[in-house]
């Protein structure tokens, strides 16, 4: 695979093929049913030509992993890491005996990707993907690549599925079946598409400020924490779920003080999900967070930080571990104040 230096140096036209990515699959007469029960968006609403951003959480409101929900055929496919997806299998395998419903690691039986927007455009890619989905509906995401946070334009065939990602690079993640993929891949290869690996997505994701949970991150964080809300991955106004009291309380009662940001270093720095961020404070220093993803490219280091949610881009932060590594945050590519729900205006 192409490797590259910084995000900067991303061509307009590439792809990344996923290698981190899992699909847990539900299925069965209950699927819908009891996965509402589960995630924090309303799986009753969300039809056959759309994707969204998902929090799966414990009874505590903690995220147990946080990614893509959507649709494909007769099974809902949730989209994840690997680190969190095989935790969010565990519990929902926990809960599931009692429906009537099949929840499975179905990873190995799809190829990942992501494409660039550009990449699909190209005539030669655009054809490769037309091969596997409807011309029309290949055009239509063309035409509304403006992903909405509310709704992620998706198609599907009996080949896979294709949803727009609204990472600040626009691009698609595209899920095909082992034989689907075998033929795009050569497709790709033919076309000479620069391909990267899983990890300039995670700078993608970093970047557009996607956070996932992993290691002991995971049951940590409320997904207000880590600006799951901004997603529009959390439904206020749907019924009980895993976590929803907390999640809603949260929310309504003012009581989230966290947020997360993204950061940018030069050079490929020693720094690993878990590791503490100091703020400066006049001239002292005090812990204002956790470092919760982490990606590394040749001369380029991104990660996400769990800090204070009125934490500006003019606030100093360092590496506690390595207090020469000095940075500023980002500036968020969303906001995340949110407005009134429905369940306000009731209660007034």
């Amino acid at each position: 695979m192409t490797s590259i230096a910084s995000l900067h140096d991303l061509p307009n036209e590439f792809m990344v093929k996923l290698s981190d990515t899992m699909v847990v699959t539900l299925e069965g007469e209950q699927a819908d049913s009891y996965l509402q029960g589960q995630i924090t968006v309303n799986i009753n609403k969300l039809d056959a030509l759309s994707a969204r951003h998902f929090a799966h959480c414990d009874n505590k409101g903690k995220t147990w992993s946080t990614g893509y929900v959507t649709r494909h055929q007769s099974k809902l496919l949730l989209v994840t890491n690997s680190d969190a997806g095989n935790h969010s299998l565990a519990q929902l395998n926990k809960y599931g005996v009692f429906s009537k419903v099949d929840i499975l690691d179905d990873t190995p039986k799809y190829g990942a990707y992501f494409l660039s927007i550009e990449a699909v455009k190209n005539s030669g890619v655009k054809a490769a993907l037309t091969a596997l989905f409807s011309s029309e509906d290949v055009e239509r995401l063309l035409t509304d690549n403006e992903a909405d946070n509310d709704k992620l334009e998706k198609i599907e065939s009996e080949n896979g599925v294709a949803f727009l990602s609204n990472t600040t690079r626009q691009g698609l993640v595209v899920l095909l079946n082992d034989d689907s993929a075998h033929q795009f891949n050569e497709q790709a290869e033919v076309k000479s598409l620069p391909c990267y690996s899983h990890e300039v997505y995670n700078a993608v994701q970093i970047e557009s400020v996607h956070a996932m949970v992993q290691g002991d991150a995971v049951a940590e964080y409320v997904p207000q924490m880590i600006n799951v809300q901004a997603l529009n991955g959390i439904d206020f106004d749907k019924g009980c779920y895993m976590g929803q009291e907390v999640v809603a309380r949260t929310r309504f009662l003012g009581k989230n003080k966290r947020a997360a940001f993204s950061f940018k270093l030069d050079g490929n720095i020693n720094v690993g999900s878990g590791d503490a961020i100091e703020k400066q404070l006049g001239e002292n220093w005090r812990i204002a967070g956790k470092v919760l993803n982490v990606a590394k490219l040749e001369s380029e280091t991104w990660f996400i930080a769990v800090l204070s949610n009125d934490t500006t881009t003019e606030d100093l932060h360092r590496l506690a571990d390595n207090t020469a590594i000095t940075c500023y945050p980002n500036a968020l590519p969303y906001s995340i104040e949110q407005q009134a729900s429905n369940i306000v205006k009731k209660r007034r």
